[in-house]
């Protein structure tokens, strides 16, 4: 913790450097904007797959909900972190964007959206973890709890935590719609991809699996928290993870097909600027770590039927969303600039200094020290929802084994 507090320190200093004139190009704001994508493609994007389990009553998912949930905490670092971006956007006016000069834009209603996902995200965990607060309120011999844990207390908790969880969901596609057209696509001449918004949702979609991963096997290995995090949360966040990658492919290669075939001068600029020029070496980073190396590794299932496995492929989609956003906002941003219809050239790679570099890992340690933080607060395992799963599993005989029964109730 005091390595992750020495890293977030270091990079709020750099932060308030490059915001007191020490930015060397706009392209050092798209290594801050890369930072915000990566937090908000990664860690608050897991709680959707808690989300998931609790709609579709997966119980395999019942050891992932509190771990995922507690990643709402990130919100504390994206939030001041884009609203300090959206002051240093360029002049608006006549600027293609989304927004159609509707009053306020992108400013206002690009904060409202992430203040309203910070504040879904912790109303969920608030929600979430009432049950196991006053369970701890009543062992410490504390005062009565607002929780009676009443039928019709559950009842309501229960749809609560779906329908927050959903709000969740929908405030946070439309969170990275804003981010990418405000951040990204906004900024570079003829760059009108309807493409990029579903693409920059589904990765992190993608990245926010491989986030609750890698927490879960870090909990699993050194919290002491084997018991309770078991192998079936990992193979069924792997066959997930799986196809998530087949999509990162299938979004690519349509933003790539539908430049290439067109081949006008401004298309073979962007396809230059994002793919096969400068930033080449990024592009074919994120392929492989968002998509061939995953693939490889969780295509066998005895691979994914492993702890292992699928820790590993999140390892690598992790590592390849942050290049794949710092491939994405670090060109827009070097190319930010007046309004114009097209772009007519490519600049060379905008290389990071040392504010960048401590930006770039100042604002994760940000946040997973916060979650550290969080995890003083709240178990990491939701046990009033561990413990309403234990009272639905019994184990049968089965020919010459024994396999778990789990009840569905309606």
């Amino acid at each position: 913790m005091l390595a992750l507090a020495t890293l977030a320190a270091a990079g709020v200093v750099a932060l308030v450097e490059l915001l007191l004139g020490g930015a060397r190009s706009p392209a050092s704001w798209g290594y801050v904007a890369a930072a915000l994508a990566f937090l908000l493609s990664t860690a608050q994007a897991a709680p959707p797959l808690a989300f998931a389990s609790r709609l579709a009553r997966g119980f395999w998912g019942i050891s992932l909900r509190r771990a995922a949930d507690l990643w709402v905490v990130a919100g504390l670092v994206t939030t001041p972190l884009l609203i300090v971006l959206l002051t240093r956007l360029p002049d608006w006016h006549n600027r293609p964007s989304i927004w159609l000069n509707w009053p306020g834009a992108p400013g206002v209603w690009d904060a409202v959206g992430i203040t309203v996902l910070l504040l879904a995200g912790l109303a969920l965990l608030w929600a979430g973890a009432r049950p196991d607060r006053a369970a701890a309120r009543a062992l410490r011999g504390g005062s009565a709890s607002a929780w009676r844990g009443t039928v019709r207390a559950w009842s309501v908790l229960t749809l609560g935590m779906k329908a927050l969880g959903g709000l969740y969901l929908l405030v946070l596609v439309f969170v990275h719609l804003l981010v990418v057209s405000d951040l990204a696509l906004s900024l570079v001449p003829g760059w009108s991809s309807p493409n990029m918004p579903p693409y920059h949702a589904v990765t992190a979609l993608q990245a926010g699996i491989a986030t609750t991963l890698l927490t879960l096997a870090a909990l699993r290995y050194f919290g002491g928290l084997e018991r309770y995090i078991r192998r079936d949360a990992f193979h069924a966040a792997g066959k997930l993870l799986l196809s998530l990658s087949l999509l990162w492919f299938y979004f690519t290669w349509a933003e790539l097909l539908t430049y290439w075939y067109g081949r006008t001068p401004a298309e073979l600029h962007l396809l230059d600027l994002l793919m096969f020029g400068p930033y080449l070496g990024l592009f074919a980073a994120a392929a492989l770590l968002n998509f061939v190396l995953p693939f490889l590794v969780l295509l066998w299932n005895r691979v994914r039927l492993t702890v292992a496995g699928p820790t590993l492929a999140a390892a690598l989609v992790l590592l390849g969303n942050y290049v794949d956003r710092v491939r994405i906002y670090v060109a827009a941003w070097s190319v930010a600039g007046p309004p114009r219809p097209e772009l007519d050239q490519v600049p060379a790679a905008q290389w990071p200094g040392l504010p960048e570099v401590l930006v770039l890992l100042g604002m994760p340690a940000a946040a997973l020290l916060l979650y550290l933080l969080a995890l003083r607060l709240l178990p990491a395992v939701s046990l009033w929802e561990y413990r309403a799963g234990a009272l639905l599993e019994v184990e049968r005989p089965y020919l010459k084994t024994r396999v778990p029964v789990i009840a569905k109730p309606s």
